[in-house]
């Protein structure tokens, strides 16, 4: 059960550019399965993820590609334009220690919010487990990103998908620490 190859429907870049097309990329084409969506299933998520720190989201996505379950982490930052409180739930990894999120944007042209708002200002919030800490948050450049990202291509399948569907770009891998 893999990735979806993109198709003509993605634009000619071939990386999604709609929420319709993440979420048929993300899910393996399987965007029937993904129930969740919109405002309303992320305030929904949001929502279970800070009661029990288990993502309905994650899961759906999980199970349409037929993969296990990622643990899911709340991350708050401060928004780099607006200076506002901003909040995504967001699978991570445990490498050597530090906790490392990827910013797919569902195999999307530009990294996700978050990632611009963590360049700005590093000083971001986490919630995992029922409890809030402060971490300090970088995009791993250089030797430790490819460090990171080999380990994570071992972890999860999708690493590599993220990372040919985002091209050129970059994927961003952001390691958050006490």
């Amino acid at each position: 059960m893999g990735q979806q190859e993109p198709g003509p429907e993605m634009g000619g870049d071939q990386r999604p550019a709609s929420i319709a097309e993440k979420e048929s990329f993300s899910s393996g084409g399987r965007r029937h399965w993904i129930l969740l969506r919109g405002s309303w299933g992320l305030a929904v998520d949001r929502v279970f993820v800070w009661l029990t720190s288990y993502s309905l989201i994650t899961k759906q996505y999980a199970v349409a590609q037929g993969h296990r379950y990622q643990p899911t982490l709340m991350l708050s930052t401060v928004g780099a334009r607006s200076g506002r409180k901003r909040t995504a739930c967001l699978p991570f990894f445990v490498v050597d220690g530090d906790w490392v999120v990827r910013g797919s944007n569902g195999g999307g042209a530009t990294d996700p919010h978050w990632v611009h708002n963590i360049r700005r200002n590093p000083s971001v919030f986490v919630r995992y487990r029922w409890r809030s800490r402060s971490l300090k948050a970088h995009v791993a450049k250089g030797d430790e990103r490819e460090r990171l990202y080999e380990k994570l291509c071992g972890m999860s399948k999708t690493t590599v998908a993220y990372q040919m569907m985002c091209a050129p770009r970059e994927l961003p891998l952001v390691v958050l620490r006490p």
